[in-house]
């Protein structure tokens, strides 16, 4: 017969759970940062599907209202796009000037 080694029954039985401090639980993983690139070229491809629709309607002889509120809000679309472009091109130079002085020192 082999050697049996006998557990103490007094003692209760833990798991050996790692132990987090409450920081380390606390601290979030950092959320990745969003490709503006490819939310532009969705925003692009909308809006041009909505520029072709509207190019069809054109094709009707009267349209009245509704060409115009198309008109208005293509505009108001590609004024945003714009907006939302340049934008992102000023952040994008302006986190490189951060950077590239951060390296510095």
């Amino acid at each position: 017969m082999g050697t049996v080694t006998r557990r103490d029954s007094t003692r209760t039985s833990r798991s050996r759970t790692s132990r987090m401090s409450a920081t380390v639980r606390r601290r979030k993983m950092p959320t990745p940062e969003p490709d503006l690139d490819a939310l532009l070229g969705r925003f692009a491809h909308a809006i041009s599907m909505i520029r072709v629709s509207h190019r069809s309607l054109n094709t009707r002889e009267h349209l009245g209202d509704e060409e115009f509120v198309l008109r208005t809000g293509l505009a108001a679309l590609d004024a945003l796009y714009t907006g939302l472009d340049l934008a992102i091109i000023d952040v994008h130079r302006r986190t490189q000037v951060v950077t590239s002085s951060q390296q510095r020192h």
